[in-house]
């Protein structure tokens, strides 16, 4: 019973900390039309992926990971599990997508029998032989015919022309389509990485060999000094990862044999409307 109001207090600060986690993550979700159950999807494979995959929750850390273990830690039943395992893991999704339609695109510019004698791209009959069902067989590495139809049309490299299918660009996506799926999967790079060094320091007792983690802030800037206080946190920020940047680049060049460790630092400027009265 003397451990109940600490318990209650923890999933209070965990329910905050989710809120503020999960709010823009939403925000981001719903301005790219991902609805709930996909999210919710998602997060299920993410809980069955570390319960299955990291150590610190198996009961020997040196023996495989079994479904039962993953069932009581996660609260789903094994069908769900199962089910879960089949979704494509989220952080593949975009790698796929490109690999897969890049690849049916170069095919169908490069493979002699898909291009006509003067090396154009011919129209491909959505079926039959040297179609686009068998370009796509051929090139992207398993999936669907009508999916990759449907995405090369959406994205506009690809149109349809008395049921045949005919090449229009020879890359997947327009610029600006292409640079906004980048910025998400870059967005998803930043967040993690944080949230990774976070999950270490949790469990890190040794405050030397905790990751550097620091955040610097002030509630209230006037209106009229907000654009010198962005200017100046640009200005050094940009200064710091030049200087920050040259040096990694001077230590990856040495001794390139040994096992090498991914590591770096991230930066990025917040701000955040203070609505109480002064």
């Amino acid at each position: 019973m003397t451990h109940m109001p600490k318990i209650a207090e923890l999933n209070r600060l965990l329910s905050y900390m989710a809120y503020r986690i999960f709010e823009p993550l939403v925000i981001l979700f719903l301005r790219n039309s991902v609805p709930y159950q996909t999210a919710s999807d998602w997060l299920k494979r993410i809980y069955v992926d570390v319960a299955l995959e990291n150590k610190e929750f198996r009961i020997n850390p040196d023996k495989k990971q079994t479904k039962t273990r993953v069932a009581v830690l996660t609260g789903l039943s094994r069908v769900e599990i199962d089910r879960v395992l089949k979704i494509e893991k989220p952080l593949e999704v975009t790698e796929q997508k490109w690999n897969r339609a890049t690849k049916v695109l170069s095919g169908w510019s490069n493979d002699s029998r898909y291009v006509s004698q003067n090396g154009q791209p011919k129209d491909l009959p959505i079926y039959g032989e040297h179609s686009f069902s068998s370009l796509v067989d051929n090139y992207s590495g398993g999936a669907t015919m009508r999916s990759v139809l449907d995405e090369l049309v959406y994205v506009g490299s690809v149109e349809i022309c008395n049921n045949n299918v005919r090449l229009i660009r020879t890359d997947y996506a327009p610029t600006p389509n292409k640079a906004k799926l980048i910025d998400l999967e870059f967005y998803g790079i930043y967040i993690g990485e944080l949230l990774n060094t976070i999950t270490y320091n949790d469990i890190e007792v040794d405050e030397e060999k905790k990751r550097f983690q620091k955040i610097v802030f002030h509630r209230t800037i006037p209106e009229s000094n907000k654009k010198e206080a962005i200017d100046f946190i640009k200005e050094k920020t940009d200064v710091l990862l030049s200087v920050v940047d040259q040096k990694l680049s001077e230590l990856a060049e040495s001794k390139l044999s040994e096992p090498t460790t991914r590591l770096g630092l991230g930066t990025y400027y917040f701000e955040e409307v203070n609505h109480e009265k002064n």
